[in-house]
């Protein structure tokens, strides 16, 4: 992964950053983060819990800071393929569509 790239999975984002001085840690108490519900049919994408992986929120917004390596996944195997993240520090954002009907822009959802 290079330093300026974004990947896509469904409708989620990830990309390199730094995590904000007002972020706090979230308690993780599951096998896995949901870092994008989904509406109709279960199929989460979420962030294993490893060691070295560590999440932070930040007005809503969801981050991730990684000492080795993350798994990053559908519940639904068959849907997307996992993906692997290397060392960092990321930050997790949802892809926007446009309605020209209402002059809105919206979260993707699935």
């Amino acid at each position: 992964m290079k330093n300026n790239e974004v990947i896509l999975h469904g409708e989620c984002m990830i990309f390199p950053s730094a995590i904000p001085s007002t972020a706090t840690k979230k308690k993780v108490t599951t096998k896995y983060v949901i870092i994008a519900d989904s509406e109709t049919t279960g199929n989460h994408h979420v962030v294993d819990v490893e060691p070295g992986v560590k999440f932070y929120d930040n007005n809503g917004v969801t981050f991730m800071e990684v000492e080795t390596q993350a798994t990053f996944r559908c519940l639904h195997a068959e849907r997307h393929d996992s993906v692997t993240i290397p060392a960092g520090t990321y930050e997790f954002g949802a892809q926007q569509e446009y309605d020209p009907f209402t002059a809105l822009h919206n979260k993707v959802r699935d």
